[in-house]
């Protein structure tokens, strides 16, 4: 069930709970570059949850090929360094908070983020032909607000804050000094600063890491959801549920062409300095999944999408407009196979039919054979035809 806004007041309407199975291979063929997801969310929402804290993680592989050898070959081959911290209320989570906090309200969602974890960590890998910069930055925030309305067996859950996107310097205090864990040069700068300062003209090496505005370009009511009564075990309490309700599992999915395709997003950029260098960002789509507690369906309320949850099985079903592709998919396969039964039954009684009545066609008695050709030597081919003996304008060769 889900509510619209609609003349100042609440209409309600029952949707679909249903479960959805996909089974899809993906095979990508990328030679030495493997791709990372650009953000991926984890999430959890508790029925009675006044606060809600999800993981947005934001993964960026960076390549820096140099395969005709050169000056940055020589300081980069046989790298392996590791840059890594925390902050947990340290210099520059209260800026942060406000960043979230705008993005929100331009979104707009309900949300408001209240407070905020960082974890950062960022690798350099320095290989025969090529060096790998993988970072890895995580950001938990604590939102409240989130929840539009609740009683004791439903709430209207705002979910727009999924897709967060912040293009500001975050600064953090660290034993660097003011590092931005924002822009991915930073870290260059720090592992490698004779490369950094060599690539100084290269924008794509400063992109925000943290936007996760691909996650709300997927409408909620193309991801796919399925429900499930692990809560309800008595092994659910270790996953802070209160193990009483279901809960409902709410993923982007696999690509498919209902969904959508999953192109990877790519940047290159070619410098010469000494040599060719090759800079090379492979991002895949964005990613995520959220639990919440009791049977949820998605909807609208006003200009906010957002989930229904209700704690009791709903009473009646509407067919989604998902469920009614593959409704539609399974219905044309079955007239498919019901089309080949009658057609395969009409074709055995014909058969039989013809079976009973003998052969059919022109009487043996009423024909007349000829030799059309012979042969010479040894072996000899009989070839011969017939006509009609009643008729009369056949004649047989000479």
């Amino acid at each position: 069930m889900f509510y619209v806004y609609e003349n100042n007041e609440y209409i309600h309407f029952y949707g679909n709970i249903y479960m959805k199975y996909h089974i899809f291979v993906l095979i990508l063929i990328t030679g030495m570059i493997p791709y990372a997801s650009a953000a991926q969310l984890d999430a959890t929402i508790l029925h009675n949850g006044d606060i809600t804290e999800p993981s947005f993680e934001f993964l960026r592989v960076i390549y820096i090929e140099y395969p005709n050898g050169g000056q940055l070959a020589e300081i980069l081959q046989g790298q392996s360094q590791t840059l890594s911290f925390d902050s947990d209320g340290t210099y520059g989570t209260k800026e942060l908070v406000a960043l979230i906090n705008q993005n929100l309200e331009s979104i707009p969602s309900n949300a408001i983020t209240t407070d905020a974890k960082i974890k950062y960590q960022t690798t350099l890998q320095g290989n025969q032909n090529y060096a790998v910069i993988e970072y890895k930055l995580q950001i938990f925030p604590t939102l409240t607000n989130h929840i539009f309305r609740q009683d004791d067996q439903t709430s209207i859950v705002d979910a727009s804050w999924r897709g967060i996107s912040v293009s500001e310097p975050i600064i953090i205090l660290t034993t660097h000094g003011p590092f931005d864990v924002n822009n991915p040069k930073y870290a260059l700068d720090v592992m490698a600063p004779n490369v950094s300062e060599k690539l100084q003209e290269i924008s794509i090496l400063e992109m925000p890491l943290v936007d996760a505005s691909g996650i709300n370009d997927l409408p909620l009511n193309r991801w796919h959801s399925l429900f499930d009564n692990t809560a309800i075990l008595p092994g659910a309490v270790a996953i802070n549920y209160t193990g009483e309700n279901v809960i409902t599992h709410y993923s982007m999915g696999e690509c498919t062409i209902f969904i959508g395709t999953c192109d990877d997003r790519e940047w290159v950029h070619d410098i010469v300095l000494d040599k060719q260098y090759t800079v090379r960002i492979i991002e895949s789509r964005d990613d995520a999944t959220i639990a919440l507690e009791g049977y949820a369906d998605s909807g609208k309320v006003d200009k906010f999408e957002v989930f229904q949850t209700r704690l009791k099985e709903p009473q009646e079903y509407v067919l989604s407009e998902d469920e009614f592709l593959v409704t539609a998919m399974y219905g044309m396969a079955v007239i498919g196979v019901i089309g080949a039964v009658v057609m395969f039954s009409i074709s055995n009684r014909k058969l039989k039919r013809d079976k009973n009545e003998g052969q059919t066609g022109v009487d043996p008695a009423h024909l007349v054979s000829y030799e059309t050709s012979t042969s010479s030597g040894g072996y000899k081919t009989n070839r011969g035809e017939s006509y009609l003996i009643s008729d009369k304008k056949s004649k047989m060769p000479l």
